[in-house]
Formats: C-alpha cells, structure tokens, sequence
C-alpha cells in the first residue's frame, strides 16, 4: 500500500466531522482499477474506508462517472437522500468544487502541505453546522 499525499492530515479531519455526527462519504476517481479490492490496494494504510456511509462511498470505475463530471456529484446527492444544499464538498481541486457549487452544494477548496488549512476547518465546520 501507498501513501498518498496530504493523507496524514486528513485522517483527523474525517474524525473529527465523524464525531460532530456528520455523515461522509467519498468520491474518487479510480479510473483503470478493475475491482475494489484494486482500489483498496493501492490506498494508503491507515485509511479508514470504514468512516464512510457504504451508499456514499462513491467510486468512478464502479459507478461509471467520474469527477468533474457533474453526474457523479448528482449521483452522490441523490443516494445522501439530503437536498444538495445540505451536503458540503472538500477537494483540492478547485473545478470540482465549483461544478459542486453549481448542483447546489456547499463546497469548500482545501489545501495540502505545506499550504494546508485543514488547522482552521474546525471553526468552518461549527459555522456551518450552526446552518443546517
């Protein structure tokens, strides 16, 4: 297994939103990667799949959608059963969080290191379970 970049940081983070009772979910573009046990393969070894809602653990080779395509964020709003307005979306990536804005959904652009934010997440992430 692998270690992929910025992961160190993001074990708490998911913890944390886990702790707060917010449901998570993943969307991941595993294009090339025949089963999911490739794709579990090749995670790094302290990812918790587990932390996940299983019907929104979203995987493009399984589901045939992949990001930035906004059909897979439709997909993963649909299955939270939730209004697009009450889900919040974190990549690095800024396209993606702005096709995720433009479905309706909350969405916020998180850096890695060195440039990570992840520290200050916290005061956003009780700002916006005060709204919901």
């Amino acid at each position: 297994m692998r270690q992929g970049p910025g992961c160190p940081e993001r074990r708490p983070f998911c913890l944390l939103l886990k702790q707060r009772r917010l449901r998570l979910g993943i969307i991941s573009n595993t294009s090339g990667l025949p089963s999911r046990q490739a794709i579990l393969d090749i995670l790094p070894v302290d990812f918790d799949l587990s932390v996940f809602e299983d019907s929104l653990i979203l995987f493009s080779s399984e589901i045939g959608k992949e990001k930035p395509d906004k059909a897979i964020f439709e997909e993963a709003i649909a299955r939270s059963g939730i209004p697009a307005r009450d889900c919040l979306y974190c990549s690095e990536n800024l396209v993606e969080t702005l096709v995720a804005q433009h479905l309706g959904m909350l969405s916020m652009r998180l850096q890695s290191a060195p440039n990570s934010d992840l520290t200050s997440f916290e005061a956003v992430l009780e700002e916006f379970t005060r709204h919901i």
